[in-house]
């Protein structure tokens, strides 16, 4: 194993699990709030499929971000209008959007191309950051990545401040812990919940357009492929804190590289079946871990009516 094998193996890393840290980071406002974020899947659906349809559409992927992102904010705020403001069960109206999504990405993707598939779309290339890129080792792996790979890093830091430094943050911490006591003190509970829930949506669907523009130049059914599972029990395993949740997010990602490098040798002496199980088996194992000290939020899950 040469050191530039090492390198590679790194930089694809950092890039492969972009999209599983922004579900994480979205998951980690959501239920920190006190709301499930059992729609990552189906925020990520959307986001993908509205941001390569606008992208194939405007030729600007720009754009096809953005609409990306609006498209699940949308869909999140229709499952905080159930979930949070008329109290239907979190977890069934998560479960629910995502197989709307499911059922609704597919069909549309057959309504436009039908069956010859979703056209390819130019690849977002790496940027090297000048001077930085030259550094031996990890200036190739660190400094010479796509657009969205060095913005999803940014916010890792950003979404920590946020969330335990200022005022909002707190807020969103009371009202998962105890809604009651924050109403009390004059929180709104349902807006913030609200807006948490929505900063989730914003956040998965982020993480559906890298999926589609810069990783996979296209969108096939199904794309998250249990991407926004991974992403919840990263933002479970890292204890609802953004840098927690990112860096459990980068062994998902390992994982993830460490399985399309054992397809490609091709020869190798395991089954087919158990390298495409690789990420899950590492989620099973996080998922053992998680049962042995993670506390969720007191009040997680729970609907609040304002006295």
């Amino acid at each position: 194993m040469n050191i530039d094998f090492i390198v590679e193996y790194l930089s694809s890393t950092i890039r492969v699990a972009v999209p599983i840290i922004l579900i994480a980071l979205g998951v980690c406002y959501s239920e920190k709030a006190g709301v499930h974020a059992m729609g990552a899947e189906g925020y990520m659906l959307i986001g993908a499929f509205v941001s390569v349809v606008m992208t194939i559409a405007t030729g600007n992927h720009f754009l096809g971000i953005v609409f990306g992102i609006l498209a699940a904010a949308v869909s999140s705020a229709l499952f905080s209008a159930f979930a949070v403001y008329l109290g239907a069960n979190q977890v069934i109206c998560g479960l629910g959007l995502n197989f709307i999504m499911l059922g609704l990405t597919s069909a549309l993707q057959r309504l436009f191309w039908g069956t010859t598939g979703v056209p390819r779309i130019e690849a977002m290339n790496p940027i090297p950051i000048p001077i930085l890129s030259k550094i031996p080792l990890i200036g190739p792996m660190l400094f010479n990545q796509p657009i969205l790979t060095y913005v999803t890093y940014l916010l890792i830091p950003a979404a920590w401040w946020i969330m335990f430094k200022s005022t909002w943050g707190l807020q969103l911490r009371a009202v998962g812990e105890n809604p009651s006591c924050a109403d009390t003190l004059g929180i709104n509970v349902a807006r913030t919940r609200s807006i948490s829930a929505i900063v989730c949506g914003v956040f998965c669907g982020m993480g559906g357009a890298v999926l589609a523009l810069q990783q996979v130049q296209s969108f096939t059914e199904n794309i998250s492929n249990g991407r926004g599972w991974l992403g919840l029990i990263a933002a479970t395993f890292g204890g609802w804190n953004p840098i927690g949740a990112a860096g459990a997010g980068l062994v998902f990602g390992a994982s993830e590289v460490l399985q399309l490098r054992l397809q490609m040798l091709g020869n190798i002496q395991i089954s087919s079946y158990v390298i495409l199980m690789l990420p899950y088996l590492v989620a099973l194992v996080f998922i053992l871990l998680i049962g042995k000290g993670r506390r969720h939020p007191a009040a997680m899950g729970k609907y609040y009516r304002k006295q």
